[in-house]
């Protein structure tokens, strides 16, 4: 019974690794130079409306230069992976990177009809701090099978 219990919790992770709508992203200064790419499965396709869970993988460059706030975002993306929250209503995409946490998130606030990429900022206790752009790519991302 306990093998049973473990192999399903086993198939849960499986699935919710794959579900969603998986897109590449890409983090950028002011200057265009890329701080970092990345791919990120939402439960929505983007540009619709919806909310929910999702999952992402990053993986950061080392820029020769970037304000202070890049050096507290990358420090919360570090482990190159995690679970995020996203919604997109009235085409206003938000994302978090650390929705378990109530101080020091990564977040994006996008209006995708209006802008060619979103504001990502550092919220903390002084409130949110732009240190950087996220662009999805309006292709889906290949499959790593």
């Amino acid at each position: 019974m306990i093998l049973i219990a473990v192999m399903c919790g086993l198939v849960s992770a499986a699935e919710k690794e794959t579900a969603g709508h998986k897109y590449d992203f890409t983090i950028t200064d002011a200057g265009g130079q890329v701080l970092g790419k990345g791919t990120i499965a939402l439960p929505f396709t983007f540009g619709s409306g919806g909310k929910g869970g999702a999952t992402w993988e990053f993986t950061a460059n080392e820029p020769s230069s970037t304000n202070r706030y890049w050096a507290k975002a990358k420090a919360r993306l570090a482990k190159g992976r995690g679970d995020a929250k996203a919604a997109c209503e009235d085409s206003w995409f938000t994302l978090n990177f650390n929705p378990d946490f109530y101080d020091n998130n990564v977040t994006v606030s996008w209006a995708i009809n209006k802008e060619p990429s979103g504001n990502m900022c550092f919220d903390d206790y002084a409130g949110s701090h732009r240190f950087a752009f996220f662009k999805i790519s309006q292709a889906k991302a290949q499959s790593k099978d």
